[in-house]
């Protein structure tokens, strides 16, 4: 029953929704029918298109807050793209999320054959596209960040956004969180740095806490990369509690819901030594640090 009730509370800062190219389990509406008496709010991402708008429509629908919005900077809105940014912020009162790219990341694409990971969909129907006919989203030239990508670190601050790492890799992380906590940002989250493209070194994820970036470990890690529990605990423990943030990144059509997911997640890191109060923090008060 403590479980239920902290996951009442809980803020999702990482959830998929369709309608995608990947087979999604809900779209907004079915969404907010499944979730609205589960869970407090969810950030609603797509590695295709800007939620800010959805996000916004079904908020105003319905009178609720429930919703976060989000864009990721694929090329599928251009990459780093100032305009649609302004777009977005012009359009919502409340913080979303600007994810740098994932499955468009350099690192990413790199690393990975396919550019959506076969895993990810377990459609036989689907057409993946290889890694190496992608054009990957620049946010480096010559070892420094681009001008767009500076002018998008200073909007980010300016807009009070939360700005999310995405798949970029660990190395790259760390000169662009240094550099957005540098210029003034306090709304800063590694994302899933356990994640065997990204594979962030424990001393780093603990440098960046120091300075003021939150750490992310999702139910997904676990439920799809098959990374254990006992890992997940440990690196918690090392950076602390009071610098992560849990989340689920589920939405697949194979994957539970959010509620599912983290009360999961919650019992099986509870098991393996962390307690309710330090569950709570990372699940409710920080990730309401960063959207207020």
């Amino acid at each position: 029953m403590k479980i239920l009730n902290i996951i009442r509370e809980s803020i999702d800062l990482h959830m998929h929704v369709g309608p995608e190219i990947l087979p999604r389990k809900h779209n907004l509406l079915s969404l907010f029918e499944n979730q609205k008496k589960k869970i407090r709010k969810i950030c609603i991402k797509s590695h295709c298109y800007s939620t800010v708008s959805w996000a916004k429509l079904v908020n105003e629908t319905f009178n609720t807050d429930f919703f976060i919005g989000s864009v990721t900077l694929n090329n599928f809105v251009g990459g780093v793209n100032l305009d649609l940014l302004y777009a977005d912020a012009n359009i919502t009162k409340t913080p979303f999320v600007v994810w740098l790219p994932t499955i468009h990341a350099e690192n990413h694409l790199k690393k990975s054959e396919w550019e959506i990971k076969k895993e990810w969909v377990r459609d036989p129907d689907f057409k993946p596209r290889k890694s190496k006919t992608i054009r990957p989203v620049k946010i480096f030239e010559e070892g420094s960040l681009t001008k767009d990508m500076l002018s998008l670190l200073e909007y980010i601050r300016d807009s009070n956004c939360v700005l999310a790492t995405g798949h970029i890799s660990w190395q790259e992380s760390e000169s662009v969180v240094e550099r957005a906590l540098s210029m003034g940002s306090r709304k800063v989250v590694v994302t899933h740095p356990m994640y065997q493209l990204i594979n962030m070194p424990i001393e780093v994820q603990k440098k960046l806490a120091k300075m003021g970036a939150y750490i992310e470990h999702s139910y997904a890690m676990h439920s799809i990369d098959k990374i254990s529990y006992d890992e997940i605990v440990n690196q918690i423990k090392e950076v602390g509690p009071e610098h992560c943030i849990l989340s689920s990144d589920v939405g697949q059509s194979f994957s539970p819901n959010p509620d599912e997911a983290l009360s999961d997640f919650a019992t099986s890191l509870i098991e393996r030594g962390l307690t309710y109060d330090e569950i709570y923090q990372m699940i409710v008060d920080n990730p309401k640090q960063l959207v207020k």
